[in-house]
């Protein structure tokens, strides 16, 4: 009796539509997420990310900021804030040398 309420209240509030399509986010039948790209690429801008963050961490004037890195084919995407403009620079320059990377969105601030 249990289950049925359950998978009743399941239906309707639409959390079973979910599960059976799956969670948003996952591939599709196609092999693509919804973000239009496929596990390969997610890996790999994954792995980017990872090693414009290693640059980062490993520069001492860098280390000690909070800068957080995303990666979308190929593109860095940096954001948070820094004290000065020498160290926003010096970000965007370390992410620039990373192998992979192809250009770099600098959105952090100088507070």
């Amino acid at each position: 009796m249990a289950v049925v309420a359950l998978a009743a209240l399941l239906l309707t509030s639409g959390c079973a539509v979910s599960l059976l399509k799956g969670a948003a986010g996952s591939p599709s039948s196609s092999g693509t997420s919804q973000s239009g790209r496929t596990p390969a690429q997610v890996q790999a801008d994954s792995a980017l990310s990872t090693a414009v963050r290693s640059r980062l961490a490993a520069d001492a004037q860098l280390k000690a900021l909070n800068i957080r890195v995303d990666a979308h084919q190929g593109v860095v995407t940096l954001r948070g804030q820094v004290a000065t403009v020498e160290q926003r620079n010096a970000a965007a320059a370390a992410a620039r040398s990373v192998k992979g990377v192809k250009s770099v969105q600098n959105l952090l601030t100088v507070r």
